[in-house]
């Protein structure tokens, strides 16, 4: 039903968008084959996972190596456009890095909403200037989404580590400021709140400034663990590890802080059948969640993604989340983990 309302009446439908929708919904709600027919109405693709901060529960803040370091070229960017752009309803233009450093942001953009695809970014906006900003509403991009954890540079900067609370907030004023002078509605601004103990206590400060910015919208949402490692462990090793940045206020608390065990666990996974993420080099992960690029289930430039959405290592990963249950042998395979350690 979720994607039903995300994608049926998306004003970027098409017959061929909209019959590949079909298709691919009633295989994953009825049957769940491993191997499908269609193509991912949604993609992850990642132009950049080099970033200027450091977030402590983010692998590329931490500075890990398990996934190679770069920025996509837009001619790599148009070969999975012109590939899978007559099924694809939206992109999320990010993932493990600041989007604003690659300066080929732009033109990605522009090219994706030439094929009429919904464009999303999130950004911690400490790069943005008048130039910067200017390209960015320009483009044409729909959805604007700034990671911005606190009211104040002392709450701000205790997680997104490196960062400038007054730049970013600056930067919103100077992209609304654009929109105005440009005469568009885009893009739709949202203030993404992660809630954690340190920043808790700032939520009604930051309503009270999100309607003096006149941002369009703000999304309060509940941390769960370090990025890069929580389908690697159990609720118990997720909880110790998280414990000190959960917040008390139980809405926004994705633990039993009592317990330590997970609430609300998601009862199925779609991303294998609806989904994908493909990173800077290429590289596709069967979701977001993924970092270790050891794991990664092909390559969508050394021939193309079609070539890889249907794979061995596609099949099997299928298999696994269909019965949620693995095997020994399937913790090769690393949709394992996420049977394993209850992650639906």
């Amino acid at each position: 039903m979720d994607l039903a309302k995300r994608f049926v009446f998306s004003k970027n439908v098409t017959f061929r968008k909209f019959l590949n929708f079909c298709i691919i919904s009633l295989q994953y709600a009825i049957i769940k084959p491993a191997r499908v027919i269609g193509y991912p109405v949604e993609l992850v693709i990642d132009p950049c996972d080099i970033c200027n901060l450091h977030c402590p529960l983010c692998p590329t803040g931490q500075g890990r190596s398990d996934r190679s370091k770069g920025k996509m070229s837009f001619e790599n960017f148009r070969k999975i456009i012109d590939e899978l752009g007559a099924y694809l309803y939206r992109i999320d233009l990010h993932n493990w890095g600041e989007p604003l450093f690659n300066d080929e942001i732009y033109r990605m953009i522009s090219y994706a909403k030439a094929s009429n695809i919904e464009v999303r970014v999130s950004s911690n906006l400490n790069l943005i200037n008048k130039v910067k900003a200017e390209k960015l509403v320009k483009s044409g991009l729909d959805v604007l989404i700034v990671s911005l954890d606190g009211a104040s540079q002392e709450t701000y900067m205790q997680y997104r580590k490196g960062g400038n609370f007054d730049k970013v907030t600056n930067g919103i004023k100077m992209i609304k400021e654009l929109k105005t002078e440009l005469s568009t509605s885009k893009p739709f601004i949202i203030w993404q709140f992660l809630v954690m103990r340190h920043n808790e206590h700032e939520i009604s400060l930051v309503k009270r400034i999100v309607k003096e910015l006149e941002v369009n919208q703000l999304d309060l949402l509940a941390i769960h663990c370090d990025m890069g490692r929580e389908i690697f462990w159990d609720d118990r090793t997720r909880f110790e590890k998280t414990e000190k940045w959960l917040p008390r206020n139980e809405k926004f608390c994705t633990y039993d802080l009592a317990t330590g065990t997970r609430k609300n666990r998601p009862n199925m996974c779609n991303f294998l059948w609806v989904q994908s993420a493909i990173n800077w080099n290429g590289s596709v992960s069967p979701c977001c969640a993924l970092y270790d690029e050891k794991y990664d289930f092909g390559n969508a430039f050394d021939i193309s993604f079609k070539n890889v959405w249907n794979n061995d290592k596609y099949q099997q990963a299928r298999k696994i989340v269909r019965t949620k249950k693995a095997t020994k042998s399937d913790l090769q395979n690393v949709c394992g983990y996420c049977a394993k350690n209850g992650f639906m």
